[in-house]
């Protein structure tokens, strides 16, 4: 870590928190809305294996804070104040989930309910299917980097190591998103296979990696808190898919999901912030009426009210510096 970043966030965000600072920040913008994202909350730190889930502790920390400075609605209220221009008094959040990790079950849901904070949950609609391995692709890239860290694992022409090929500059997971969805299949089938990935993710504990069953979502769809969105049905890159297989994608998740939980799926976050126009008018054409971005990448999509942007939450660094990071963002990312 570079000094400056170790001085910011060990010395200058705990002082900024301390002294009120960072909520003043947030204060200042013109914006009054802010989504905010999270996938997972385990009981204990997992960040060897993944940098995706946050400590129950400092998971709780947050919605104190959240309590404490910020109106929290769902995400559906957000979207009805965006689209009629409604401008709250106070600042703003909503609170979100990707993926679908039992986690979210286990060890967040008792947290939000604890507080009475709604919450939308976007889930990968693989989660209603029988699985072996109740996991999606890239907890198995995870697996593959715990135990195989100092390896060269090649993939085609690709040699990476510690999921970097330094030659052509590119990291593996960013390599096996771009590609289309034979090609990114066999690659992560073959893989799978050739380092055992099967067998070593059930040596990593399963809140880490873990998605929920369709009984489990059911169970959780239950919650008064909880909303259920799509997160597509095998988190493919959307925009690396053909006509078809789209059309499959966007389709399959809702009526899996709708099936399963016995309720209108209105809203999509899509895997790795991955779309166009295209495909915002191709979820519109099915149903899906609110639709969450992580950055925006249309041209159009600052006058679009169907799509929002987000802030994603990190798990590797300090709650002061989360919490800077959110004030800051309702400038970035925040609307209305």
């Amino acid at each position: 870590m570079k000094l400056s970043k170790k001085i910011a966030r060990d010395i200058v965000f705990p002082l900024a928190y301390k002294t009120g600072i960072i909520s003043l920040i947030g204060d200042r913008s013109n914006h009054s809305i802010l989504n905010i994202m999270y996938h997972g909350v385990v009981v204990k730190d997992g960040t060897s294996f993944s940098p995706t889930h946050l400590t129950k502790e400092q998971f709780e920390k947050d919605l104190v804070y959240y309590k404490k400075h910020f109106n929290v609605i769902s995400m559906s209220e957000a979207f009805e104040m965006y689209r009629n221009n409604i401008k709250p008094k106070q600042k703003t959040i909503t609170l979100s989930f990707d993926d679908g990790f039992k986690n979210n079950l286990d060890t967040a849901l008792p947290i939000l309910e604890k507080y009475n904070l709604k919450t939308t949950f976007f889930i990968s609609s693989i989660c209603t299917q029988d699985m072996d391995v109740r996991s999606l692709w890239t907890e198995y890239i995870n697996t593959l980097n715990y135990y195989y860290k100092n390896d060269t694992v090649e993939i085609g022409n690709y040699k990476f190591k510690n999921l970097y090929d330094s030659a052509n500059n590119v990291y593996m997971v960013d390599y096996i998103k771009g590609l289309k969805k034979d090609h990114r299949d066999k690659a992560m089938d073959d893989l799978i296979a050739r380092y055992d990935l099967k067998t070593k993710i059930n040596s990593i504990p399963e809140e880490l990696w873990k998605l929920m069953n369709i009984e489990e979502l059911k169970r959780f769809s239950q919650s008064k808190i909880v909303d259920i969105g799509s997160h597509g049905h095998f988190h493919y890159n959307l925009e690396s898919l053909d006509e078809s297989d789209l059309e499959s994608e966007l389709k399959t998740s809702k009526e899996l999901l709708e099936a399963a939980i016995n309720k209108p799926v209105i809203s999509i976050a899509y895997p790795d912030g991955s779309y166009n126009k295209k495909i915002k008018d191709k979820a519109a054409s099915y149903g899906y009426k609110d639709q969450l971005a992580v950055d925006f990448r249309v041209a159009d999509d600052n006058s679009d009210k169907r799509i929002l942007p987000r802030h994603g939450v990190s798990c590797t660094t300090t709650f002061e510096s989360n919490m800077f990071s959110v004030s800051r963002a309702f400038s970035k990312v925040g609307f209305n």
